[in-house]
């Protein structure tokens, strides 16, 4: 069912927010893959390992990462899940985070170039290899096509095409990963917020007629192991409540979760699923 990564080493989740986490543990636990779960304080779900091996770290906890890796054996690492972007103040970082943070400059960079320098980090002082989850199951990518039994008509195609040029822009300028469009509009365009909010956001903001589009997509500069977009039954459940008629992700460079479940989901809300080459 999903295409089993051929490194036998020990698998650390490092884990913020969402289900993307524990859809990963379910995952590891159905293939036989050993892993251990690192829970980021204030962004992983509470009660998100309590089944499996794990531990508890503070965002600043460097000096503990790095010892948990080399306690547990980790050969590779998968940064998975929804992490707000914290300041100095709450990240409180110890000897280690502080000497990585004073480095890479946190409050220079975008989300996309600081999970990139966190990554490089942790590479440089654990010795182990940050990937992507498709890197390990890569059933999870996104295929091309009409992924459901809805079809986007031709003004869905319009506010497709002009959410992927501002999705575009956006991505280019390391602020977002999604928009959603109604009726030629842009509706909004996710920041800091995530996209859920930006979904809630919309229904605020929706127009008579024809209901808008979500379309979320890759940055352009973006490194495929961290924070690809993702969908998965709660996306499709948060835009029927917003009354959005269809999401289009980007095809080879966006994860679909639990993906029966999902578009069975969205064929019964009237939503379309598309994965677009964009």
């Amino acid at each position: 069912m999903y295409g089993l990564s051929n490194t036998p080493s020990k698998l650390g989740i490092l884990a913020g927010g969402g289900s993307a986490p524990r859809y990963l543990i379910d995952i590891c636990r159905k293939t036989k893959r050993a892993f251990f779960v690192m829970c980021l304080e204030g962004q992983a779900d509470k009660g998100l390992a309590n089944d499996v091996p794990h531990e508890w770290l503070a965002l600043g906890a460097g000096s503990r990462l790095k010892q948990l890796i080399a306690e547990q054996g980790i050969g590779e690492i998968v940064m998975i899940g929804r992490v707000r972007r914290p300041s100095l103040l709450e990240i409180k970082p110890d000897w280690l985070a502080l000497k990585v943070l004073t480095k890479i400059g946190i409050n220079m960079l975008g989300d996309d170039a600081l999970l990139r320098s966190i990554g490089k980090a942790i590479e440089e002082e654990s010795g182990t290899r940050v990937i992507g989850i498709q890197d390990v199951f890569k059933d999870l990518l996104t295929p091309e096509g009409q992924l459901g039994r809805i079809a986007p008509d031709e003004d869905a195609q319009k506010d497709i095409m002009r959410g992927i040029e501002v999705a575009r822009a956006l991505g280019r300028l390391d602020v977002g990963q999604a928009v959603v469009v109604q009726q030629g509009m842009v509706l909004g365009v996710e920041a800091i917020e995530g996209t859920d909010a930006l979904i809630a956001r919309s229904a605020d903001l929706k127009r008579e007629g024809t209901s808008g589009v979500l379309v979320k997509i890759a940055k352009p500069q973006q490194d495929n192991r961290y924070d690809l977009p993702t969908a998965g039954p709660d996306m499709i459940t948060a835009m029927a409540h917003a009354g959005l008629r269809g999401v289009v992700l980007e095809a080879g460079r966006s994860l679909l979760l639990e993906r029966e479940k999902t578009l069975a989901l969205a064929d019964e809300s009237g939503i379309f699923i598309v994965g677009s080459k964009c």
